[in-house]
């Protein structure tokens, strides 16, 4: 049995109102089982259907040039809330909300014991968790804690989301709350941690933890102005552009390819759609400047030998702002430099 809520009654209302005939289906690898679900659904209605085995990082990451490759109707983009304002192409977003709340309720437990001290938290949770919200936010004030949520606000659709790429809301409560609670994972958790200097919880349902990431937050700042250092004696450096749909940062790649050649190194722009090390390090860069997805430079940067930077990063390693004053800061992880 499925852990998710699929409405697919409503899937099969969409396919046949609007009169597709050919449909793709993109899901991350662990929602491939629900994808052959919804096709086998649809190939019984006399739908021809198309399964995406590439990359689906988010909402940013529609598989729009092969949808347009293989002349499909429609996109039926599974796991992610809708990130992109307009569609290339019909697309409908089914979110995969999981079902059993019981996760969520048993970890409270645990909440009230690393919350212990705080009583104004903000929280955030994950689309997947999000049925769940007002059940947790009652919860919480059940143990005496008194939580704030954020509201929709641009790419966050609903009230108390949160992305790894996306914590306005909850930000702007920084002058309300005593701490943060992000539901979710320790990689959601993290996201905000980077950008404010209030205590930061990662609440994993599926594991039963709360995990509080002050010291995951120094140990990776100290591992990123390494990196810096790095970048710093680099000559020639690629500036990473995506091709992901909403990823696209071409006015900002040129900012920045401008900013290191004003500072006498040689830059190229570097198109790119999933970012790999097989592909990258071949090439004949020192470092590189991400305008793509901010946390390839969080989670993946391990896994190159080389820095790949985000652009407030470029901006500290080109001295054109200080190291102290960005961290722990929303500027610190947004797409754009802020001079």
């Amino acid at each position: 049995m499925s852990r998710y809520r699929m409405d697919l009654g409503e899937v099969e209302r969409w396919v046949k109102a609007k009169g597709f005939r050919r449909v793709l289906i993109q899901a991350p690898p662990g929602l491939w089982p629900e994808a052959v679900r919804v096709s086998e659904l649809l190939k019984r209605c006399g739908i021809e259907v198309i399964i995406h085995g590439g990359s689906c990082w988010g909402g940013c990451d529609v598989a729009y040039l092969e949808a347009k490759y293989l002349r499909v109707d429609a996109i039926i983009h599974m796991g992610h809330s809708r990130f992109l304002e307009r569609d290339e192409i019909p697309t409908y977003y089914l979110e995969c909300r999981y079902m059993d709340p019981e996760p969520l309720r048993s970890l409270l437990g645990e909440a009230r014991d690393k919350l212990d001290g705080y009583r104004r938290i903000g929280v955030g949770l994950t689309v997947q968790w999000l049925d769940f919200l007002d059940e947790l936010l009652i919860g919480l004030r059940d143990l005496g804690l008194e939580p704030y949520v954020g509201e929709p606000m641009g790419v966050l659709r609903y009230r108390g989301q949160v992305l790894g790429c996306s914590y306005h809301p909850l930000l702007k409560l920084e002058g309300i709350v005593d701490c943060y609670l992000v539901i979710g994972s320790i990689f959601h958790g993290l996201g905000l941690a980077l950008q404010t200097r209030k205590a930061t919880y990662a609440g994993d349902p599926q594991t039963q933890r709360v995990v509080k990431l002050e010291e995951s937050v120094r140990n990776l700042l100290k591992s990123r102005y390494g990196r810096i250092q790095e970048f710093r004696r680099a000559r020639r450096i690629g500036v990473l552009l995506s091709v992901k749909p909403g990823q696209m940062r071409a006015e900002l790649a040129m900012k920045v390819k401008k900013l290191i050649e004003e500072a006498g190194k040689i830059s190229e722009i570097v198109v790119v759609d999933d970012v790999r090390e097989d592909y990258l390090m071949d090439l004949p860069y020192e470092a590189f400047a991400n305008t793509a997805c901010p946390r390839l430079s969080i989670e993946d940067q391990e896994r190159f030998r080389k820095p790949i930077l985000l652009p407030t990063e470029v901006a500290v390693a080109l001295n054109r702002v200080s190291w102290e004053e960005v961290i722990r800061t929303p500027r610190y992880m947004a797409m754009k430099i802020s001079l």
